[in-house]
């Protein structure tokens, strides 16, 4: 009896452990469903590196729609590669964004902008050719830009990546769901939004 309920208790703890270790293994989401186009949040910039080196990166959330909006507890995620998924930063509760208003998160090892909402917390590289995601706080994805076909955030074709350290970045001009049509490689203006707008597919 009592060897039999030793067995029992050994069965109950290892099933435990497995459920347990799936609880952490899906903490951060592997696999994400395409994002639809979005009339609230938008990416609005992204730079993979800077004047001032390949560390000098920062991602930009816009506010699209024409009334405050609540960013607490979304959540950038970047891909580097098709199998990776890696969240580097979530909103603190209490951000509200004002209409047409932008949001930036930076890198604090490099970043030389002059303006900064919040630093990521990860230290996972945000290479030139890569998915960035904008996730809500249940892990719906919200919008997205790849800069690689293969990514799993890319939405239509990809947009071109950065090749130098100039003072540039992914701008976003138009919300076509389409990541080449929609991004274009122009000055990097951290803190000021892109001009896409919300009643036109082809901007302001």
């Amino acid at each position: 009896m009592r060897r039999s309920l030793s067995a029992l208790v050994a069965a109950g703890i290892a099933a435990l452990s497995l459920v347990t270790g799936a609880a952490t293994a899906s903490a951060a989401p592997q696999t994400v469903p395409s994002a639809q186009k979005s009339f609230t949040f938008v990416i609005d910039q992204l730079a993979t590196r800077g004047p001032n080196g390949p560390a000098d990166q920062y991602i930009q959330v816009k506010n699209l729609s024409q009334v405050p909006q609540d960013l607490s507890g979304f959540k950038i995620a970047v891909a580097p590669s098709p199998s990776q998924i890696f969240e580097v930063a979530t909103i603190p509760q209490g951000t509200i964004l004002q209409p047409g208003r932008v949001y930036v998160i930076a890198n604090p090892q490099g970043y030389s902008g002059p303006v900064v909402d919040q630093f990521f917390t990860s230290t996972v590289p945000l290479t030139d050719r890569v998915g960035v995601a904008l996730l809500s706080p249940s892990n719906v994805t919200i919008d997205s830009v790849a800069t690689i076909a293969s990514s799993p955030f890319v939405m239509g074709a990809p947009a071109s990546p950065l090749t130098n350290d100039q003072p540039l970045a992914l701008v976003r001009f138009t919300n076509t769901n389409n990541n080449a049509v929609d991004f274009h490689i122009a000055p990097r203006t951290p803190g000021l939004p892109s001009p896409v707008s919300l009643f036109s597919s082809t901007g302001i």
